[in-house]
């Protein structure tokens, strides 16, 4: 008799995904950067209006109106990278859990599921935030294959602003007229980057914000009168007050393969992401078809297979992948702050 073996299906799973992720996305701002979108394409697809350009042509009285072209516009397309790993519930576990003297009873093994699915569901949350920081701060992402290979990549054309003196150098180093620079490269990009546009950083490149003293700079303006700004609070309050882009401390990465932790954001990196006049993102992680899904419906997938009838070791394969990449529609409200250590 053939041991049968309790755990969550496949689309128990899928039930299970939705409860989790909001709680593993709630503090990775790259998920407010660029929210996950399903598209029903096999393609990475956005479109994308020209700018309105022109004045209003003078008629005159008894004038007839003259005519203005219609507004036009771009497709733009891109390939999506296809993804896709599983964890093995080996032979070993399944034979240490199987019930002795017990052969009409299920094992349950569930809590091996649930256990693979978090580890995946991490990993696949990882690579879309890795993805879509290197697209903020290179403007390029690359994704490789397990021999090197790069099998996954896009380039976007970013604004930036190269810093005169490093901020590493506390003496002369000018973070406020930095960001004053950066706040005018806005202009004819229909996004603001004042108040309202956060510039992200990691604690290291804070830290040299706050240790400036420069007197023409900001270290003048942190001891202004009887009181001194020493936190990001504080700071940030400063920044508002001259409609600068208030700062974003953001200290996550992830354990590379041979366990070392790398930063998203490393130290002297930033970018300062602005926001758009209407409102609307400036970008997207668009996930497409995924014929792994039931009608090659797009988004994530996750199943579980157990592989008695296919293949020997008996495995219970617990699987997860997806199909896309980062997209973003309106890159000019992205600014990279160079040479800052």
């Amino acid at each position: 008799m053939t041991t049968q073996y309790i755990y969550p299906t496949s689309s128990e799973l899928m039930m299970i995904e939705r409860d989790k992720l909001p709680r593993l996305t709630q503090n990775r701002p790259i998920f407010e950067i660029l929210p996950i979108k399903n598209v029903d394409s096999h393609i990475l697809l956005w479109e994308q209006l020209d700018n309105i350009s022109g004045l209003q042509q003078v008629r005159g009285l008894n004038g007839a109106p003259l005519g203005v072209n219609p507004l036009g516009g771009k497709t733009y397309e891109g390939q999506p990278g296809v993804y896709g790993e599983f964890v093995p519930i080996d032979e070993i576990k399944l034979t240490a859990r199987r019930q002795w003297g017990s052969y009409n009873k299920p094992v349950d093994i569930t809590d091996l599921v649930m256990e693979a699915q978090d580890q995946l569901l991490e990993r696949r949350l990882n690579r879309i935030e890795y993805n879509g920081w290197r697209v903020l701060i290179d403007g390029t992402f690359s994704a490789l294959g397990h021999e090197g290979q790069v099998l996954h990549t896009d380039t976007y054309t970013l604004q930036s602003f190269t810093a005169n003196v490093k901020w590493s150098t506390p003496a002369t180093s000018t973070p406020l007229a930095d960001l004053r620079q950066v706040q005018i490269k806005a202009r004819g990009h229909s996004v603001n980057f004042g108040r309202q546009a956060k510039v992200y950083m990691n604690q290291v490149t804070a830290n040299y914000m706050f240790a400036n003293t420069n007197a023409s700079d900001l270290y003048g303006r942190r001891v202004t009168g009887l009181a001194t700004i020493n936190s990001q609070a504080q700071l940030n309050e400063l920044l508002t007050m001259d409609n600068l882009p208030n700062i974003v401390i953001y200290e996550e990465g992830y354990y590379d393969a041979n366990g070392v932790f790398q930063l998203y954001l490393a130290d002297g990196e930033a970018v300062v992401v602005g926001v758009r006049q209407t409102g609307v993102p400036i970008g997207n992680y668009q996930m497409t078809r995924n014929a792994n899904n039931p009608d090659m419906a797009p988004g994530s997938y996750m199943r579980v297979i157990d592989t008695l009838e296919t293949k020997l070791p008996r495995n219970i394969e617990v699987h997860d992948g997806h199909n896309g990449g980062p997209v973003l529609q309106f890159p000019s409200a992205i600014c990279r702050v160079l040479n800052l250590a």
